[in-house]
């Protein structure tokens, strides 16, 4: 969920031991928000293809979750840089799949991957959304990601790397690419 279209976030793979204490932790600490099934189909140009870069910073989404489709695009910086900071979010709510579909294979898009996770939402003191996702073939994830201004992306990080500590998970680099670019690593 970006705050005016900017998303800030840490995206830590965790053992199913870290899963558990940490899903443990968040039900005394944060308020449960919700459960979901995702489903998120990207794409890339064929004439332009997102994965030219070494590192990609774009993607295209349809997301697929709670009985709603969105087109979501995202573009991350530092561009072409294995860690990323923040990135640059819009999404809207599509009413037809299909012919969205069917628009972006007129267009020259293809799909390249599926994620597909079963995600535990909670939130931290009207600042934090933290996301508990079990991955289809790629296992468990933290997500946390600021859903108020800070004023800054350092203050922001800053603040997601503190919380992460609390919870005695000490990587500070998000996964590279995210769940999308991880898949097709393997």
């Amino acid at each position: 969920m970006a705050h005016n279209n900017q998303e800030i976030e840490l995206k830590l793979p965790l053992t199913r031991e870290q899963f558990d204490k940490v899903s443990k932790k968040l039900q005394k600490i944060a308020k449960f928000v919700k459960f979901s099934h995702q489903i998120d189909n990207y794409f890339t140009p064929t004439y332009k293809s997102f994965l030219e870069a070494r590192y990609p910073y774009e993607w295209l989404s349809i997301r697929k979750r709670d009985g709603k489709v969105v087109l979501n695009y995202k573009h991350w910086y530092p561009e072409n840089a294995k860690y990323t900071t923040y990135c640059d979010e819009y999404d809207t709510e599509v009413g037809d799949v299909e012919q969205l579909e069917n628009i972006l294979e007129a267009l020259n898009f293809r799909n390249l991957v599926t994620v597909e996770k079963k995600r535990r939402v909670f939130l931290y003191k009207n600042s934090l959304e933290i996301a508990l996702d079990e991955v289809k073939e790629l296992g468990f994830f933290i997500e946390v990601e600021t859903i108020k201004d800070f004023g800054s992306v350092e203050r922001a990080r800053h603040e997601i790397i503190k919380f992460t500590k609390s919870l005695a998970l000490m990587e500070t680099r998000t996964v590279p690419g995210g769940y999308a670019a991880l898949l097709m690593r393997q």
